[in-house]
């Protein structure tokens, strides 16, 4: 599979009518949160403090989403998009899109991390044992130009995930329309590596620690696109 570069948001085409990405496009509250702390409203989510109520890791903030599963297996271009806005007086690192593979411990395939400038960075780990036995890795070693705010203006957010049918994907994230940053990811064939059996999707706001905050999602969805010239 090609490495799908910065210029492809221009090849995407979505089919004659744009289909929704079936079980990632179906939502649910992830490892449950503080009441009040995930809510929704039309087709605006609001995410706000919450302390983490998943077992396992060291991050003790997590209020976000999860879609239902694929299998690694699945082969297929999806699109995640949404008008996101964060309100906060913090400079705290925090994710706010992750694909999951259901480990425990140790980043998953791929984190976006806004860092405290406000810049994104792919983050990426291979899993080696329990815990926080990992190779810490990321899937770009540079950041993207563009920022997420944090004064509560609005900014257009997409992240186009393609899987290849073998358990890798390419990944491209652009910001107010413009392309950011990509990268790939390929499972370890090491023995001693975690084999994901499941891939889904996160969103939300998950840190390592506590900080105020409050993160709106509007009009988010993920849909199935094809790419290419």
């Amino acid at each position: 599979m090609k490495t799908l570069h910065f210029a492809m948001l221009s090849a995407i085409f979505l089919s004659a009518a744009p289909v929704l990405a079936g079980p990632l496009n179906e939502w649910r509250v992830s490892c449950g949160a503080d009441s009040g702390a995930i809510t929704k409203r039309a087709r605006t989510w609001t995410f706000r403090t919450s302390y983490n109520h998943c077992s396992g890791g060291i991050f003790k903030q997590r209020a976000e989403i999860a879609t239902k599963h694929i299998r690694p297996s699945h082969k297929g271009a999806y699109l995640f998009d949404s008008y996101v806005a964060m309100t906060t007086g913090s400079t705290e690192k925090f994710d706010i899109f992750q694909i999951h593979d259901g480990r425990m411990g140790c980043s998953p395939p791929l984190k976006l991390t806004v860092v405290r400038s406000g810049q994104i960075e792919l983050t990426s780990d291979i899993k080696t044992g329990p815990g926080e036995s990992c190779i810490r890795g990321k899937l770009s070693q540079s950041r993207t130009k563009g920022q997420i705010r944090r004064d509560g203006a609005e900014q257009h957010l997409q992240v186009l995930v393609d899987f290849d049918g073998t358990g890798a994907f390419d990944t491209t994230v652009w910001l107010d329309g413009v392309a950011q940053i990509s990268g790939r990811y390929e499972p370890s064939n090491e023995p001693e590596a975690f084999q994901p059996a499941k891939y889904y999707f996160k969103h939300g706001v998950y840190s390592q620690n506590i900080f105020d905050y409050v993160l709106t999602s509007r009009g988010m969805k993920v849909t199935r696109v094809r790419v290419g010239g």
